[in-house]
Parts: structure tokens; C-alpha cells; sequence
């Protein structure tokens, strides 16, 4: 079912408050987007996912032109990667990016999180790490095309080394799902030792 613009922007205000209820991302980091049309719905940067309302969403095509906006934002910094994203993988529909403190550890960490419970092996399957750069970066975007590319664009999450998460998925309520239970697996996997 192909969603309008108004419920595209309902769906991105309400995982991005969720989001930051529980305590997947801080402060005004992480960015939510959706694909809409030739482009596509993403967060403002700067702005809390916590605060994210109908005017601090803007609509981009998949060059990064803004097509509609309230005068004082600007796209998420994060704009390339998630385009980068859609570009690769046709069957993305909404990516989730977040920075929750567990999953973090192990991007830190520069480590894959231990998949332990029945859930986590079927619902996220495997996960890859993306090397470093610099947040908001050309150099981000590649990494991010180039790990997607070495799993043949099939994985759900992907790990930001010393950065936070990826999710990737057909809906927003299934990347909020695959971000809350990565990082309960990663919080059980870190109890664990």
C-alpha cells in the first residue's frame, strides 16, 4: 500500500518519538526517513527526534534538493547516506538511524553484536559493520553502499563503527523493531560477559 505524504510524516514523527522514549538515540542525534515519490521524507538537522514534528521534516529529491520545507531548517546531514541507501537497495523503503548506548558499545568496539536469543537469529539474521568517517560525509555514504554491496544488499542493520545504527526495512514500524530488539540483544550480550 503506497502512503501519502501526510501519513508518510505521521509514521516519521511517531517512531522518532518513540525512538527517543526508549532511549534509542540522545540529545538531536539519529534521523528517520522515508521514501516518497522520486525522494524522499527525512528529519531536520539539528532537531531531537524527541521534538520531531510536521514542520521539521523536508522532502528531498535523490539529489538532495530540498522540494519543501519550513525556511529555517536543513535536511539531516545525514541526507547522502540514506539516499546512498535508497539508490542501492530498491526494496528500502525507510531506514532508522539511530544511536542506542548498547549497540554502540560494540560499534565502538568495532565488533559484530552476538546474535544469543531465538528472536535475534530470525528476525535480524546477520548484521555488518561499516568502517569510520566522519558523520554526514561523501566518504560515510560509500562505506555504507560498499558493505551493502559485500552482503549483496540482503541485510536489515548495519553497524557504524564508533558512530550508531542503521536499520533498513519496507516500514518504520519494522525498522523501530529491528533497532529495539539489536539493542536488547546487544544489552544481554554485554550482561552476559
Amino acid at each position: 500500500m503506497i502512503k501519502d505524504y501526510n501519513e508518510i510524516v505521521t509514521d516519521i514523527i511517531k517512531y522518532s518519538v518513540l525512538g527517543y522514549n526508549r532511549f534509542l538515540t540522545i540529545a538531536d542525534s539519529g534521523n528517520v526517513s522515508c521514501r516518497y515519490g522520486d525522494g524522499l521524507i527525512i528529519t531536520a538537522g539539528g532537531v531531537s527526534l524527541g521534538e520531531v514534528t510536521k514542520d521539521t521534516v523536508i522532502n528531498v529529491d535523490m539529489n538532495g534538493n530540498v522540494l519543501s520545507k519550513q525556511t529555517n531548517i536543513k535536511p539531516s546531514k545525514e541526507t547522502k547516506m540514506h539516499i546512498s541507501i535508497y539508490k542501492q537497495c530498491s526494496k528500502v523503503k525507510c531506514i532508522y538511524h539511530v544511536h542506542p548506548v548498547h549497540a554502540t558499545v560494540y560499534a565502538i568496539q568495532n565488533k559484530e553484536i552476538p546474535l544469543l536469543t531465538s528472536t535475534s537469529k530470525r528476525k535480524i539474521c546477520s548484521t555488518a559493520i561499516v568502517p569510520y568517517a566522519e558523520p554526514g560525509s561523501e566518504l560515510l555514504a560509500n562505506y555504507v553502499c560498499e558493505t551493502l554491496k559485500q552482503t549483496g544488499n540482503s541485510i536489515k542493520i548495519l553497524i557504524l563503527e564508533n558512530h550508531g545504527i542503521i536499520c533498513m526495512a519496507e516500514t518504520l514500524t519494522e525498522c523501530f523493531q529491528l533497532a529495539e530488539l539489536l539493542e536488547s540483544t546487544a544489552k544481554i550480550a554485554l550482561m552476559m560477559k
